[in-house]
């Protein structure tokens, strides 16, 4: 049996970041919805929310045919996104169907915070059009109310809760050791 290794949260938590990080220290591939979309958007503009917001469902989707297919063979991974219980619930029946071991790191924090962080980063260029926000709000009041839905996502067995308010304070040396465990078991 291998092993689904699950990066989900809050948006602007680190999960991109730390999942690479993780895909690289262990050797095993990654999947990123908001890199997958980006790549996808050299090809297929993007000018608004509603463009954007399907392309991630889409960019989703094709994550979870490329983990079935990785499953099929017993082979591990790492998926990131920011996803929301009903498509954890889409991971946790691939999980049972294929008796796949799964490790999920929950990213979250101070929702005032992480949202602030949010907005800054979606000023910036690297979010280009695939992941922009077109209707960003920058009250940052809002954001524990619209971050919640990410905060209590339940995907597989074993997670791991980080805390990503100051990235400074968070252990990557553990959490990769914690991965490479679950990886060897």
């Amino acid at each position: 049996m291998s092993i689904a290794i699950i990066v989900t949260g809050c948006p602007a938590s680190g999960k991109t970041t730390f999942a690479q990080m993780l895909s690289n220290e262990l050797d095993i591939p990654c999947f990123s919805k908001d890199l997958i979309k980006i790549a996808l958007s050299e090809y297929i503009p993007i000018s608004n929310q509603e463009e954007s917001s399907r392309l991630s469902k889409a960019t989703v989707n094709a994550m979870f045919s490329v983990a079935e297919s990785l499953m099929a063979v017993n082979a591990p991974f790492i998926l990131e996104a920011n996803f929301r219980q009903y498509e954890g619930n889409r991971i946790n029946e691939l999980l049972a169907k294929y008796n796949y071991r799964c490790l999920t790191y929950l990213f979250g924090g101070d929702l005032k915070i992480l949202g602030k962080r949010f907005v800054e980063r979606d000023k910036t260029d690297e979010r280009r059009n695939a992941n922009k926000m077109f209707d960003l709000v920058e009250d940052y009041d809002l954001y524990p109310e619209l971050f919640k839905e990410f905060v209590g996502i339940t995907i597989g067995e074993n997670t791991v809760n980080v805390d990503a308010t100051t990235f400074e304070n968070i252990d990557f040396a553990y959490l990769i050791r914690l991965a490479d465990a679950e990886l060897s078991n």
